[in-house]
């Protein structure tokens, strides 16, 4: 299904190894584990780029480049909106 962005564009991102990942990810820490997720505008879409567990801390691992940002949800919720990015266009 992919994203679609305001001028009707459909837009996907491959993510087929972060959705296995996270589904073991879920398997073994639960769906409702809160993730800081990697994100970033494309094409006038958000795009679900990495993840990692929060460690308590709240400052990130990951260097953040250009217009990425981070956004907190659980692994459930990621795991659709990786699964609708990695749809075939």
């Amino acid at each position: 299904m992919a994203f679609t962005n305001a001028n009707g564009q459909s837009i996907s991102f491959d993510c087929s190894n972060l959705i296995e990942e996270l589904r073991e990810d879920i398997a073994e820490f639960g769906g409702d584990q809160i993730l800081e997720v990697v994100t970033e505008e494309k094409n006038g879409v958000t795009i679900y780029k990495d993840y990692n567990f929060l460690d308590g801390d709240e400052n990130t691992s990951f260097p953040l480049t250009g217009n990425e940002k981070l956004q907190k949800m659980t692994a459930s919720a990621l795991l659709v909106l990786y699964e609708t990015e990695n749809s075939i266009l």
